[in-house]
């Protein structure tokens, strides 16, 4: 296509529809090669259409093109009241979306057990010395608890004890937390405990514990004829990492033959105690003492 150039003259052809094929492509190309091209092609558009109402004369492009490049832009003014309103808008909003946010609930426990009852339906149990934080499903653990989570398919209940995170659907299971030892007792269903990329499932009466680093799973088995209850604690505290205290050193010489297979620690005390005609409680983080009813 020869190189057309637009002029005055042309545009008024092609506003005319006299202008050659050729010519209007040529237009058309200009017009939208660039926004300035376009803003001239319409102004002179507007003059070529007022011009037609009357007797004709030549539009003054040039003229037209100052006019339009020079006219005064308009400056939006904001009311001061819509400027209150907006803010006012905002402050509501965001407080609509702080009021939404689950707050958190924390529980502590000190001279004495807690046990609290979560929005969620759950159950914590917070042992002397232990603390924890609750948002939604979600708990930051100091010292040790028990738990008896409601059941939710669609939203896992996960606590959170030093370094480790525990998983779980709908269970009772124990948890103790210290500088250098997380472990997790199963009682009911099943709980997923995890460090970083690595992670273990706990079943009901089995043991998951965490340190210097690793996660280990253990399954007891204890078979017991006769023994002392002397020998009998020092086993227990041995596997599941407890100190179990006798109140009265009497107690060692009591005798009882029973069988444990991968049964939870307070089960197994249980059994023992109530044959035994005593009680058990935990005392200080990691104790637990073994007194007369």
């Amino acid at each position: 296509m020869a190189n057309i150039q637009i002029t005055d003259e042309l545009l008024s052809k092609y506003f005319a529809g006299e202008a050659l094929p050729e010519e209007a492509m040529a237009i058309d190309d200009w017009k939208n090669s660039h926004p300035d091209n376009a803003s001239l092609f319409n102004a002179s558009w507007d003059a070529w259409q007022m011009a037609s109402t009357h007797p004709y004369s030549k539009p003054d492009l040039q003229a037209i093109w100052q006019q339009t490049i020079s006219r005064p832009r308009r400056k939006i003014r904001i009311l001061p009241w819509v400027a209150a309103a907006a803010c006012l808008l905002t402050a509501v909003a965001l407080l609509w979306l702080q009021l939404r946010k689950p707050a958190t609930i924390t529980i502590a426990a000190t001279q004495q057990t807690v046990t609290q009852t979560l929005p969620d339906g759950s159950v914590a149990k917070i042992t002397p010395g232990g603390s924890i934080s609750y948002n939604n499903r979600t708990i930051q653990l100091k010292g040790n608890g028990d738990f008896n989570v409601k059941y939710d398919p669609a939203k896992p209940f996960m606590v959170q004890a030093g370094p480790v995170q525990i998983t779980v659907l709908g269970t009772a299971f124990h948890v103790e937390e210290n500088d250098s030892l997380v472990t997790v007792q199963v009682s009911s269903g099943k709980v997923k405990m995890n460090k970083a990329s690595k992670e273990i499932i706990i079943t009901a009466g089995q043991m998951g514990y965490y340190k210097a680093g690793a996660l280990v799973l253990e399954n007891y088995h204890f078979t017991f004829d006769n023994n002392t209850l002397g020998s009998i604690i020092e086993r227990l505290s041995m596997a599941y990492h407890k100190k179990i205290v006798l109140q009265n050193p009497a107690m060692a010489d009591l005798r009882i033959s029973s069988v444990f297979e991968n049964q939870a620690l307070d089960y197994i005390l249980e059994v023992i105690t109530s044959t035994l005609n005593l009680k058990y409680a935990y005392r200080n983080p990691g104790e637990i003492y073994i007194e007369e009813e």
